[in-house]
């Protein structure tokens, strides 16, 4: 069977560059193509390109419930599969019903950088030579928590937090400011710990900003989803209160301990096996063909 990807936010062909780059892809029922002759379209979050009035499709929810980019977004109702990361959010929020075979799961999300899965292989023995790091954009919206992470910058700023802060559109004269870096492994790979805040705390939404640290093996001290317990090996990750009056104490806190090294279970581990978007595609194929 023949696959081929969509997106709102990239063009079938890097789509499909991102996917082979994530997963080890190695069976020989599946097809992966840029072509029009396709059996199945696999849509992150929605498109505007014209599909195969004969491909099933499967929708891949990406953004969280908020995102304007689900308005109006029939591939929340009709497509043959959903993956969803809350399904009664979704449908309380928009007081609609879902399409027709949903998946609820943890986001299954690629990660950042445009390297191949190999690289953080390769890179796992890298000296942690550096404590903390936090990797944030200046992006400001009134939805989520960019107001509050943008106020963790400022309050750690404020402070004597021994921390390397990357990122862009900030004009911070500060020598802990390091400015904008090409890869996130860069601002990752040295450091025991970083501080990973994702743009929504809903259910099951961990993205890569989770994903990225884990990849580095680096420990995320992070806020985001409530139950990533559930999902990844809390033995390498931290939790923060962005509400906290005493966030950077306790950021203080958690990097007096040395991060853990880690073992098979590593988060790095369970990312590319349990959430792995390329072996959920295999199975939903075998319903297919039954």
């Amino acid at each position: 069977m023949k696959i081929k990807f969509f997106a709102n936010y990239d063009r079938s062909e890097n789509l499909l560059k991102r996917f082979m780059a994530n997963y080890d892809v190695y069976d020989q029922v599946l097809q992966f193509t840029i072509g029009e002759d396709y059996d199945i379209a696999v849509v992150f979050n929605r498109t505007n390109q014209e599909i195969n009035n004969t491909a099933k499709v499967i929708a891949v929810i990406q953004e969280p419930s908020w995102s304007p980019i689900h308005r109006n977004n029939q591939f929340l109702t009709n497509s043959d599969y959903l993956i969803v990361h809350d399904h009664e959010l979704f449908e309380n929020l928009y007081e609609m019903e879902l399409g027709r075979k949903i998946f609820e799961a943890p986001s299954y999300m690629f990660y950042h950088d445009h390297v191949d899965r190999s690289f953080f292989f390769a890179n796992e023995e890298v000296e942690k030579t550096k404590k903390l790091s936090m990797i944030v954009s200046s992006l400001a919206m009134d939805v989520g928590n960019y107001a509050k992470r943008l106020r963790l910058v400022r309050r750690i700023l404020a402070s004597d937090l021994d921390i390397d802060i990357y990122g862009k559109g900030f004009n911070i004269s500060d020598e802990r400011y390091k400015g904008m870096v090409e890869f996130k492994h860069t601002a990752l790979l040295p450091y025991e710990y970083s501080i990973a805040i994702e743009n929504s705390n809903e259910k099951n939404y961990i993205t890569e900003k989770f994903v990225d640290c884990a990849l580095c093996n680096t420990i995320p001290i992070y806020s985001g989803a409530p139950n990533v317990a559930e999902v990844y090996n809390k033995n390498y990750f931290r939790i923060i209160n962005l509400d906290s009056p005493t966030i950077v104490d306790d950021i203080k806190e958690i990097i007096k301990v040395p991060a853990p090294k880690q073992d098979l279970d590593s988060n790095k581990n369970r990312y590319f096996q349990q959430r792995n978007l390329y072996s959920l595609i295999k199975e939903i194929v075998k319903t297919i063909r039954s």
